[in-house]
């Protein structure tokens, strides 16, 4: 329901205004807080992404079903009628997030940014018995579909030439969802029983402090860009996912006006999960705050393009292929596999506000 809402009034918005830029005048759509604007305009935007996970690995090594609940311990073995070993094992993840996002410059120095993001996860897990044979018992989902997070961010020109400009990220991410999801759980003595999901099916519920520095330059058909990003947690509840360092850096193409290319290297560091949630005890990997982050290495092909859409307006498409080069995923995992973005977007020229006007409205 939130997501046609949200697509209603950006169609709505898209048919009555104007977007006039060339493809290559912002980095790819994975990029987040990528650019600023002059005085006055503003942007609204739309990202959707797309992932699964399939099978599992132990300090990057592949792992089966039958290694994990032979050899890995049941951390909550201790409560009653719990298993010795890991009886649940994830199998799938399926994983959707949308991006509703919105800039506003108040000066050419000054552009504010926000977003409000939605996630929608489905996982399938297999249960074996608990003890003797540790047959399998079956398979059941889990699903999560919730608002998940909204971030305000200032974005502050520090340097500005005809071929190089650099800019300072700081903002705030909140996560709004709920962190004790439940559902119906296939359990290893083969009955179903409610029970809190994992932490990889909830929110944390935490605040971040996002700071961030991006450089572009323009080499005549080619632009180099380059950001660096920090998450950092700052108020939590019990439990909240680790502070995450993304280093991103791409080269884009122009074929002409209308459509450019790009190739992008994004490094990412996240650290485990700090502090625990007594409702989360399912004899599964991802019950275990020490099975989460990590370090990842992925090359992503994009592409930029601008058409006519919706009464004869200006659209800027965009697109992202994420291929995975490699995981060091701290402790038992799933296997990430590739990921799908694409987004669009849309600049909007205000009435510019003179600098009288803008001095009584402080």
């Amino acid at each position: 329901m939130y997501l046609k809402i949200y697509f209603s009034i950006c169609l709505i918005i898209f048919a009555n205004f104007s977007f006039a830029a060339n493809a290559i005048s912002h980095a790819p759509i994975g990029v987040m807080g990528d650019h600023y604007h002059k005085a006055g305009e503003k942007m609204l935007s739309i990202r959707y992404s797309t992932m699964q996970m399939k099978g599992n690995s132990f300090n990057d090594n592949s792992i089966s079903d039958q290694n994990i609940i032979t050899d890995h311990a049941n951390p909550f073995a201790s409560m009653p009628g719990a298993p010795t070993n890991l009886s649940v094992v994830p199998k799938k993840m399926e994983m959707q997030m949308v991006m509703v996002g919105g800039m506003y410059a108040y000066s050419d120095d000054l552009t504010y940014m926000s977003m409000l993001m939605f996630m929608k996860n489905k996982m399938t897990s297999n249960t074996y018995k608990g003890a003797m044979d540790r047959a399998y018992l079956g398979s059941f989902q889990t699903n999560l579909d919730d608002l998940s997070n909204i971030a305000f961010s200032a974005l502050f020109k520090l340097y500005e030439t005809n071929n190089n400009r650099w800019h300072l990220e700081l903002g705030l991410n909140k996560s709004i969802g709920k962190n004790d999801n439940k559902t119906i759980m296939l359990t290893p003595m083969n009955t179903y029983m409610e029970m809190t999901m994992p932490y990889s099916m909830q929110m944390d519920e935490s605040t971040r402090l996002i700071s961030g520095l991006t450089n572009s330059r323009n080499l005549d058909e080619l632009v180099f860009g380059s950001q660096i990003k920090k998450y950092t947690v700052i108020d939590d509840k019990d439990w909240a996912f680790g502070d995450k360092l993304e280093l991103s850096s791409w080269l884009q193409k122009s074929y002409d006006d209308s459509l450019s290319y790009s190739v992008r290297l994004l490094f990412t560091k996240e650290q485990k999960i700090s502090g625990t949630s007594s409702e989360i005890t399912s004899p599964v990997q991802s019950a275990n705050p020490l099975n989460y982050g990590g370090e990842s290495l992925k090359f992503i092909l994009g592409a930029n393009k601008i058409f006519n859409l919706f009464l004869k307006e200006h659209i800027r498409l965009g697109f992202e292929y994420v291929i995975s080069l490699e995981d060091n995923k701290n402790g038992l995992q799933m296997d990430s596999d590739d990921k799908f973005i694409i987004g669009y977007q849309i600049s909007l020229s205000l009435i510019h506000i003179s600098e009288p006007t803008r001095r009584r409205g402080r």
